[in-house]
């Protein structure tokens, strides 16, 4: 999942940078699903939580494996 930000309200933002370990596949979950739709982000005390869907299996944890259903996945991105 690519992020960025801006530390001046907008007026130029940093490049893009990767905050998930691994690449999902839509196409691999075997249904209909609307992608990106519930991705999600807080942020406070210069800590970013995103939230999105994955299912790159980067943790080894989805029980499902690799490129099958979607599971949940978050980061903690210290933000200077």
């Amino acid at each position: 999942m690519p992020f960025q930000f801006s530390a001046n309200g907008g007026v130029t933002f940093t490049p893009n940078f990767r905050v998930s370990k691994g690449i999902s596949s839509a196409k691999n979950t075997g249904g209909f699903f609307d992608y990106g739709d519930y991705t999600q982000v807080a942020f406070h005390s210069h800590l970013l939580y995103p939230a999105w869907s994955d299912n790159s299996d980067s943790t080894g944890t989805n029980p499902d494996g690799k490129l099958r259903q979607l599971d949940l996945y978050t980061a903690l991105v210290p933000i200077p």
